[in-house]
């Protein structure tokens, strides 16, 4: 065990009240009337000798130990602490640590769960409370100030009880240091528990029991110590109340003494004073416990006020906390009453409920169709919320209704009502973006430039419309802050105008008049003179103004364009009275086989840089609106070496008709096998027999003769020509060429193959085939007139190199139908012969070089009935 030490806490240079240990000094017998049993047990007297360590021998001037002390001497004391300062070390009590029962700390000694400074003064702690503290109060229960003390508050004389520290023993929650003599409050503590055995080295101021144990004090020093700051002065009364005793720490060495004497040492230790002994222990004998109870000591202001706020407090929260409970009681987790959102009624309602409630009914208040109207204009588009990125945010909607949790606030706000509640919106600016790019893909016109153009000769112009942008960015805010946002209109929301943007044009009025002026206006003015060395032709306004125009640049300005290889092709015909025209090699019938011509090149004018030079002289007047050209060798499209390689050497398809003897028939038809005699189709080239003959007119070669119309024989211009189309059409079929049109007449005539005819007219009905091999193919006419008597004939070869097989065939006839019969009384009436007419279907099949089937061709028609004319009025008719 370590040393400690133990103070005896009797104020130096203070006298002790006599009277206090007389009068008022209070004794174990108060504390039994009181039913305390605080009293001290000092049953256990040891050996005087026990007690002595080997290396605490008295100091110089001491008593001996088993002196005893003088009752009423007016002594003055050194404590531990002035001991301390001047160096010289203290004897007396065993140290407070050992004072415990079986080993226990000194701070059980005074009492369980005290601290060890409290039992025995032991330590810095207790020295600092002697020498600071105030004065303690005096054994008439007044402070040094002179406030009485009131009975029933602590004796600090009752310490230790039943493991209460030695403060609280009278109830007055002092702290466990109150016990042990550690300041101007504390009083020596009273063990708690069996008797302890006597120690006879207790030191001065221990007690014993009521049997024959000694009572011991301390020996006063030789010399009085100077005060320590904050004791009293020299002279100052100290009192004291009849049981306490203030110790002051002493320095210890380990005892010899047995535990039993060791565990009884704290409890029985008492201090003596100037002028007596320990409250209720006689100087010559054991102490007295029939006794009052030691005065009670006042307690700290501050510590009064501390207990007072803490009991406030205490009060006010079990307040508080009845209140909250009757406030959950009433509200709970429901929402507020009369709380709605958006017009639902959620009051009352738990937070799932309300969202519940909330997902069912909201869509039909916030989802109506928001109709956008685009600006000023009457123009107006549907906009479903949902659809379109608005919608509410039912949790956080919730989340600002009161109530609806145990936050005290909610529940007072729950208790209160609600209100209407603003619906949280949730905006998802995405899907927002794309219904508004959507409807303004739909609703945005382009603005429309102001334009130039010609016509026959002529200006014309349009003036600019400004085009309309709808505005998303406005519009998304718009509806953003419209739905429950910072402008929130009421439910449904309805019209609301968006924002449109106007789109200026490109070109806009000024320019126009600008181009007109400077350019299109001149550019029409007269003809353009195309020269070239001494030869000239004039260019028309009209022809330059079909491929003439005027587009906008990037910056607005409109700017002349003139399509220079269109511009040769409207004027190839003037143009080749310049110059000398080439000639294409090709193909033709000479001596009864295929001979190819050759090519001869022209020279022409140069027409590549034609366009650029009329459209400079657009702007000139006069004998400056001229385009001067160079004349340059012009090459043939067909060179003889071509036309060499095209492969026509052979007759590949051959038909002829016969027809009955007429002059109308040999003038038309041996006309347009002249014009068709000697054709040359390249690999792609189509022929149309109206493209070849041309218009069937007396200037053409042509003559008037019979033709069909409306199913009845008339004279007409070309009659006859018909012939020539069933027979070339015929060859081309046995050719395998592509059919891409024919016509079958619509009555049959018995000279023509069944099915497998064709008629023309002109503006109407052609005849149109394609060379669809990979060789030249030349048509080939032979005609025999009629020559006024015998039949005529007409056969038709072409020649090429043989690609294709094929076979025709033709269905029997059916679905016969009969003529009528026609009274014709006019001057230009032709008398016909009646036949049925019929329906057939013509068939033809077409394998290619490899066999394989490439056309499998059907031609149903149906054949009108000949009806039978009678000139002259019908039988009967006067």
């Amino acid at each position: 065990m370590t040393d400690k030490n133990m103070n005896v806490a009797n104020s130096s240079d203070s006298k002790t009240n006599t009277d206090s240990s007389a009068g008022n000094g209070g004794t174990s017998a108060d504390a039994a009337e009181e039913g305390r049993t605080d009293a001290p047990h000092l049953d256990q007297p040891g050996p005087a000798d026990a007690q002595r360590d080997e290396g605490n021998a008295p100091r110089d001037g001491d008593p001996p130990a088993d002196a005893a002390p003088t009752a009423e001497a007016e002594t003055t004391e050194t404590t531990a602490a002035d001991a301390a300062e001047d160096g010289t070390p203290a004897s007396g009590a065993e140290p407070a640590s050992d004072a415990g029962d079986d080993g226990a700390p000194a701070s059980d000694a005074a009492g369980d769960g005290a601290r060890p400074s409290d039992a025995g003064g032991d330590g810095p702690e207790s020295v600092a409370a002697v020498q600071d503290g105030p004065p303690v109060a005096d054994a008439n229960g007044s402070d040094p100030q002179g406030a009485p003390v009131t009975p029933g508050e602590a004796h600090t004389s009752d310490a230790g009880g039943d493991g209460v520290p030695a403060s609280d023993a009278a109830g007055d929650g002092a702290r466990p240091s109150d016990a042990g003599g550690d300041g101007p409050e504390s009083v020596a503590a009273v063990q708690d528990g069996p008797p302890a055995p006597d120690v006879t080295d207790a030191g001065p101021g221990s007690t014993s029991d009521t049997d024959d144990t000694q009572t011991q004090e301390m020996p006063a020093p030789a010399a009085p110590v100077t005060p320590s700051r904050g004791r009293p002065p020299v002279g100052a009364p100290t009192h004291t109340s009849s049981a306490t005793s203030v110790l002051a720490p002493m320095p210890m060495t380990r005892s010899t003494a047995p535990p039993a004497a060791q565990e009884g040492l704290a409890a029985g230790a008492a201090t003596r004073t100037g002028e007596g002994v320990a409250a209720g222990v006689s100087p010559d004998g054991p102490p007295d416990v029939t006794g009052p109870s030691a005065a009670p000591v006042d307690e700290p202001p501050r510590r009064r006020r501390g207990r007072m706020v803490a009991v406030v407090a205490g009060a006010v929260i079990v307040v508080l906390g009845a209140v909250y409970g009757v406030m959950y009681l009433m509200a709970g987790d429901k929402l507020a009453s009369n709380a709605t959102v958006a017009g639902v009624d959620v009051g009352g309602l738990s937070p799932a409920e309300a969202e519940a409630r909330l997902t069912a009914e909201l869509p039909a208040i916030v989802d109506a169709p928001i109709q956008l109207q685009l600006g000023d204009t009457g123009t107006t588009y549907e906009l479903i919320p949902s659809e379109a990125g608005l919608a509410v945010d039912i949790p956080a909607t919730l989340s600002a209704v009161p109530g609806g949790s145990a936050n005290p606030l909610s529940l007072i706000q729950a208790l209160f009502g609600g209100d209407e509640v603003t619906p949280r919106p949730a905006v998802d600016d995405d899907a927002l973006r794309g219904a508004l790019n959507a409807i303004a893909e739909e609703s945005d016109t382009a603005p429309v430039n102001a334009a130039v153009g010609f016509d026959d000769g002529e200006v014309v112009t349009s003036e600019p419309v400004a085009g309309t942008s709808l505005d998303v960015d406005g519009a998304a805010e718009l509806l953003t802050a419209a739905f429950f946002g910072t402008e929130a209109r009421e439910m449904p929301i309805g019209q609301i105008a968006v924002p449109v943007d106007e789109v200026t044009p490109a070109v806009d009025a000024a320019e126009l008049e600008r181009a007109v002026a400077e350019f299109a206006d001149p550019a029409m003015s007269g003809p353009v003179t195309v020269v070239a060395g001494t030869e000239s032709v004039d260019l028309p306004a009209a022809m330059i103004g079909e491929v003439l125009s005027l587009s906008p640049d990037e910056n607005g300005r409109l700017q002349p364009d003139l399509d220079g290889a269109a511009l040769v092709e409207q004027a190839s015909d003037l143009l080749a009275q310049i110059g000398q025209e080439g000639q294409d090699a090709t193909v033709r019938i000479e001596g009864g086989s295929p001979t190819v011509v050759p090519a001869q090149s022209g020279r022409g004018v140069e027409t590549d840089s034609l366009g650029d030079l009329v459209l400079l002289a657009l702007t000139e007047d006069g004998s400056d609106r001229r385009a001067e050209v160079e004349l340059v060798e012009v090459e043939p499209e067909l060179t003889t070496e071509g036309a060499e390689e095209l492969g026509v050497k052979e007759v590949v398809a051959e038909f002829t008709t016969n027809y009955p003897a007429a002059r109308y028939r040999d003038v038309n038809i041996g006309r347009a096998a002249e014009l068709i005699n000697n054709t040359l189709l390249l690999p792609g080239d189509e022929f149309s027999l109206n493209g070849t003959v041309g218009e069937r007119t007396e200037a053409n070669g042509f003559t008037s003769g019979i033709i069909i119309n409306q199913g009845r024989l008339e004279d007409a211009m070309g009659g006859g020509v018909s012939q020539v189309a069933t027979t070339t059409y015929h060859a081309a079929a046995l050719a395998g060429l592509e059919d891409v049109e024919h016509w079958p007449h619509s009555i049959y005539f018995d000279r023509y193959p069944l099915g497998h005819e064709a008629t023309v007219a002109w503006g109407s009905k052609d005849l149109r085939f394609k060379n669809d091999t990979p060789y030249g193919v030349l048509i080939e006419t032979r005609h025999t007139s009629s020559a006024g008597g015998g039949n005529g004939s007409l056969t038709v070869r072409i020649w090429s190199t043989e690609h294709y097989r094929v076979e025709l065939s033709t269905s029997e006839r059916g679905s016969f139908t009969a003529p009528r019969t026609i009274h014709d009384t006019s001057s230009s009436c032709q008398a016909q012969a009646g036949s049925q007419g019929f329906t057939v279907t013509a068939y033809r099949k077409v394998w290619g070089p490899d066999g394989d089937l490439v056309k499998d061709e059907a031609n149903p028609w149906t054949y009108n009935p000949n009806h039978r004319v009678v000139c002259g009025p019908e039988p009967g008719d006067d």
